[in-house]
């Protein structure tokens, strides 16, 4: 199993319309391969991870760069990995329109042409599902 975090750029302006989309597709797919995840939106940008067995991940993700919704996909960090951080999402999503979410992303993205150490990384997924596991709380 495998865990890819990607970051890519909108190709124009994502309506909340065309996100929904993206994870309706992703919530009736993902579950029949084995693919969990998060996709945090916001400012033109999209970060998505995905974690799963290793082709299952890898053929998503060339799927994904065949979407024209967005453009520039960098692989930012991909790791084997034997436990899930998003094993109860299908695919997660945060909305990154606050500042203090929108920040951790920049963070990793400043750091993508070095090594991302695993602990930084970790630590930004673990915050990540707990905001949606807070998200979820208030939403029900």
């Amino acid at each position: 199993m495998i865990r890819l975090l990607y970051f890519s750029q909108a190709t124009y302006l994502i309506s909340n319309e065309h996100v929904q989309q993206i994870l309706e597709a992703s919530r009736r797919n993902n579950p029949a391969v084995g693919v969990t995840g998060i996709l945090v939106h916001g400012g033109g940008l999209f970060m998505q991870v995905l974690e799963g067995p290793e082709q299952a991940v890898l053929r998503l993700y060339v799927k994904i760069l065949d979407d024209n919704r967005h453009s520039n996909s960098e692989i930012i960090y991909i790791t084997p990995t034997d436990k899930r951080i998003f094993e109860n999402w299908s695919m997660g999503s945060i909305n990154c329109s606050d500042a203090l979410r929108f920040e951790q992303i920049k963070m990793l993205q400043s750091q993508r042409k070095e090594v991302v150490s695993t602990k930084v990384f970790t630590d930004v997924m673990h915050a990540f599902l707990k905001m949606l596991n807070a998200d979820q709380l208030h939403k029900s």
